[in-house]
């Protein structure tokens, strides 16, 4: 499978998913929930906060796991690329946040780019191994029937034969100039905290959903809410908008339809819990254009080159 080819088929499939959002927009608006939704959330400033928080213990976590994995970094640059790159992909319809990242950290802390690439491509494979294993068992226990968990199987197949295909036309010949420090970062303890705070960043991140289901009186377990979450981050992949708006919410309300066929509440909730997370990325990225006001710089092609 060529490249053109795989970006036709993640090109198709945003596509179905932004059909999807509107017609749960036409089907299951509902202007009134979401303006009390909105108003709750306005009218409760320290569980706002609550969330606010807990969303930016992930980032910190993430940071940390890359300070770990990146020695040479400086846990400030780290928070700093990681903020910046949300920011810019909640901007621009197609994720290019993460060459700012990696241009931030390599002339800030003058890190070989490659160096730096590799350190961040490693982190975002563990970012979706860990995703996909949250999702994969969430799946199986909250489809309800053994029918909808045991189609998870061959999707799971499919996509792993997709995988092979797509590696098998990556040129990854640069990574094994990489390869004796991978095996140090394999062999150490470091891996282990690194793992574990990656897990944790997406623990804490799935405290927002969860507390927003509360507003909205949506019955949602903590467990839940991690797995709808997980195949909500999951599904950003496909992303084609900023900050992956339609596909966010037509992966997230059919993952929670799935445990309560409640639409309308599960549109809401998930429109919202965007909203904060888009609000979430402005914050930090207007912080992050303060301590660097040439940002935009770093989000060219040429400059993370």
């Amino acid at each position: 499978m060529k490249n053109k080819q795989i970006n036709i088929v993640i090109r198709l499939i945003s596509l179905v998913c932004i059909a999807i959002f509107i017609w749960m927009t036409v089907q299951h608006f509902n202007a009134q929930l979401l303006f009390d939704l909105m108003h709750t959330l306005v009218s409760q400033p320290w569980h706002a906060s609550y969330m606010f928080i807990m969303y930016g213990l992930a980032f910190v976590l993430r940071a940390m796991a890359w300070k770990w994995y990146l020695p040479q970094a400086r846990f400030q640059t780290c928070i700093d690329g990681l903020f910046a790159s949300l920011f810019i992909n909640h901007i621009f319809p197609i994720k290019i946040g993460d060459a700012a990242r990696i241009g931030i950290c390599a002339r800030r802390d003058r890190i070989l780019f490659a160096i730096v690439a590799e350190s961040v491509i490693v982190l975002r494979l563990l970012d979706l191994i860990v995703l996909f294993f949250f999702a994969f068992f969430g799946a199986i226990v909250y489809m309800h029937t053994v029918i909808r968990s045991a189609v998870m199987f061959p999707l799971v197949f499919g996509g792993i034969v997709v995988l092979f295909f797509v590696l098998q036309r990556i040129d990854l010949s640069w990574l094994q100039k990489h390869k004796q420090h991978w095996n140090m970062i394999w062999k150490s303890r470091r891996f282990v905290l690194i793992v574990v705070a990656i897990v944790f960043s997406w623990i804490c991140e799935a405290v927002v959903l969860f507390e927003m289901a509360k507003m909205v009186a949506f019955p949602l377990s903590f467990a839940q809410s991690l797995w709808v979450n997980s195949m909500t981050v999951g599904g950003q992949i496909f992303q084609m908008t900023p900050g992956g708006l339609a596909t966010y919410e037509a992966v997230m309300a059919f993952a929670l339809t799935r445990i309560h066929p409640y639409w309308e509440q599960a549109y809401a909730l998930a429109l919202v819990t965007h909203l904060f997370k888009f609000l979430f990325s402005y914050v930090v990225g207007l912080y992050v254009w303060f301590r660097i006001p040439t940002l935009w710089t770093f989000a060219r092609k040429e400059d993370a080159a």
